[in-house]
């Protein structure tokens, strides 16, 4: 599980994948919170942690979509299971990988705390929550990479297809307001990420919430290591 741990960061920052994700996440953040500091004089990180989730939400399809697409594709994947290693510790080698890339970038956003620090005087208990609630929620996305990075040998297509899931899952609380849709009796407003998100910024560490967005990392994960298993004895 360690060598492929270390293998997968390698390949981060070997191809451009970090180079580009890395920057990308800490420029557009710190724009939007740029602004929220000094034009709107907002002396807060909820607006940042609400752009972070977003903006998450289109880099972590990028950073999950070569997990096991490549390995199909290439035929690395045959060679993985007829090495002594359970699809377990592949997984969970890929897994944190990619949680480890996400470390970084919001270790980065860490630098946000200087200027609000300076200009005004933060509580930091919604600082932290949020930051905590961004975490979870960054590694769901990357939960949702990996099983549909499972699906397919295309790259592209493992991008499209999570970029859809994460979609549904942080606009699903607005399909209950539609009166044709009324029928379906499901709690929209609790299956939204978004929902869960907002109880972080505002500083609240919900048990549910926290239950919630592991149990769905859980649920995608479980569902690569089906897939992988079924590839694997048929």
């Amino acid at each position: 599980m360690l060598n492929i741990y270390r293998k997968e960061l390698f390949n981060y920052f070997w191809s451009p994948i970090a180079y580009i994700v890395i920057p990308v996440f800490l420029f557009i953040s710190g724009y939007f919170f740029s602004f929220s500091l000094y034009y709107l004089k907002v002396a807060t990180m909820s607006n940042a942690f609400h752009n972070m989730a977003i903006l998450l939400l289109l880099l972590a399809p990028v950073i999950t979509m070569r997990l096991l697409s490549e390995e199909q594709k290439s035929g690395t994947l045959e060679l993985l299971f007829s090495m002594p290693v359970s699809i377990g510790n592949m997984l969970l080698g890929k897994f944190l990988s990619a949680v480890t890339l996400l470390g970084i970038m919001l270790l980065g956003s860490l630098i946000f705390l200087i200027p609000l620090i300076t200009f005004g005087d933060p509580d930091f208990g919604p600082i932290w929550t949020g930051y905590l609630g961004i975490f979870l929620i960054g590694t769901c996305y990357i939960s949702v990479g990996l099983f549909v990075s499972s699906l397919t040998e295309n790259q592209i297509v493992a991008a499209l297809g999570t970029t859809a899931i994460l979609i549904l899952l942080w606009f699903i609380r607005y399909i209950g307001s539609f009166e044709a849709l009324q029928f379906i009796n499901l709690p929209f407003e609790f299956i939204s990420i978004s929902t869960h998100q907002g109880d972080f910024v505002r500083g609240l560490i919900n048990f549910s919430s926290i239950v919630y967005l592991l149990s769905l990392t859980g649920l995608f994960y479980g569902l690569a290591w089906l897939r992988l298993h079924i590839r694997r004895y048929g």
